[in-house]
């Protein structure tokens, strides 16, 4: 049995490559030899990665409470054992290691089925070493700045003049009292948890739309329009655009 019930986000964003700091724990589920091989060499060639490399989901049940990876990634057509089987059972087992599926299938039901079973992400086949580095460093990242949400408990929070309070989701101006919708203040809590940093696009869309499907940019352009407007009094906040990344509350 897995115990080791730690705080992941904290861990892995010390162990990524973007800090150069210690090593990221990589088990690999991979049946095709070759690429398994690939896989293994250019995660370590990449530098930070130790990779363990097994050919089945029944090795990788093994091999997991030894090893106590960081992250997985796995395979989901194999023998023995389906890809799909296996992170139940490792779900079974454990519930915040984060788990990256190989697929090659295109059917949505079953990326569906696998994001039920507690996947976090999936990559699609033929990938390089370095797109799968991307893909983990970009989860990791994501993780992280749910954690940091997570600690965070102020209740009140000052921008510049202006007073947000959360638990009222008001914003108290110079020129009067803004009751603001849920999502509004869902969004600028988020916002501020993380100001005067980037908070990519993805975790908007999941952390204040929880992954709808009829999540649109347009959408969200309307409630950062919203939010400039009510900060407009206070001339040291800004919500910056960074193009293509996401948005970031910068505060003088």
């Amino acid at each position: 049995m897995y115990s080791a019930k730690k705080d992941k986000a904290a861990n892995l964003l010390l162990k990524s490559p973007i800090n150069n700091v210690d090593m990221i724990k990589l088990l690999l589920v991979e049946d095709d030899e070759v690429l398994g091989f690939i896989i293994k060499e250019g995660m370590e060639l990449i530098g930070n990665y130790d990779v363990v490399w097994v050919n089945n989901g029944q090795k990788g049940l093994e091999v997991f409470e030894s090893f106590q990876p960081d992250i997985i990634v796995s395979d989901i057509e194999m023998p023995r054992m389906s890809g799909l089987e296996f992170v139940q059972r490792i779900r079974e087992i454990d519930d915040e290691v984060p788990i990256i599926l190989e697929t090659c299938v295109s059917s949505s039901k079953t990326i569906l089925e696998a994001y039920s079973l507690g996947i976090d992400n999936y990559i699609k086949k033929p990938f390089l070493p370095d797109e799968l580095d991307a893909y983990i460093q970009s989860l990791l990242k994501r993780i992280h700045l749910k954690e940091d949400n997570r600690k965070i408990d102020t209740s009140l929070i000052m921008l510049g003049q202006i007073e947000f309070n959360i638990p009222q989701q008001t914003l108290s101006t110079k020129e009067g009292l803004i009751n603001l919708s849920g999502r509004e203040s869902k969004l600028l809590e988020l916002l501020c948890k993380n100001i005067n940093q980037i908070v990519p696009k993805d975790v908007i869309a999941e952390t204040i739309w929880g992954g709808e499907k009829f999540f649109t940019q347009q959408r969200l352009d309307v409630f950062i329009y919203s939010i400039r407007k009510y900060l407009s009094s206070e001339s040291k906040v800004q919500i910056r655009t960074m193009r293509s990344l996401g948005y970031m509350l910068s505060v003088e």
